[in-house]
């Protein structure tokens, strides 16, 4: 169950919506506020932040873990973003989106080509992903 097949098709689409987190949720921002890039990373953070504050108030449990983990994807992203430089992102975002599709691809490889079966599956392959870089 790693990633359940992670395939072609699953690969698209998180590029594009990797790419449009960044061309609309950073670049479009900063350049529209006049802000650094930097600090259009921490509004971003902050919003998501208030609203992972709120969660607890959506009644449906699936709405609420769906929003949750999207709202926690994203920070995630702005936050691996930002660690490779955030002035350097306009001209670098297009690299990490492709690390970030390499490292998922990783993951279901490993899983299902190494461990899949084992007692220790999850441990190993929670493992062998810390040592993996994005």
């Amino acid at each position: 169950m790693a990633l359940c097949g992670f395939n072609e098709k699953m690969l698209q689409g998180l590029t594009a919506f990797n790419e449009w987190l960044v061309e609309h949720g950073l670049i479009h921002r900063w350049e529209k506020n006049s802000e650094t890039m930097d600090q259009a990373i921490k509004r971003e953070l902050s919003d998501m932040a208030r609203l992972l504050a709120e969660i607890h108030r959506i009644d449906d449990a699936g709405k609420r873990i769906l929003t949750e983990w999207l709202v926690k994807y994203v920070m995630w992203f702005y936050l691996i973003m930002r660690s490779k430089g955030a002035d350097k992102i306009p001209d670098m975002y297009k690299e990490t989106i492709t690390n970030v599709g390499k490292y998922f691809w990783y993951m279901d490889d490993t899983y299902y080509g190494s461990l899949e079966g084992r007692m220790d599956d999850m441990e190993q392959l929670a493992i062998w992903l810390n040592e993996k870089s994005i």
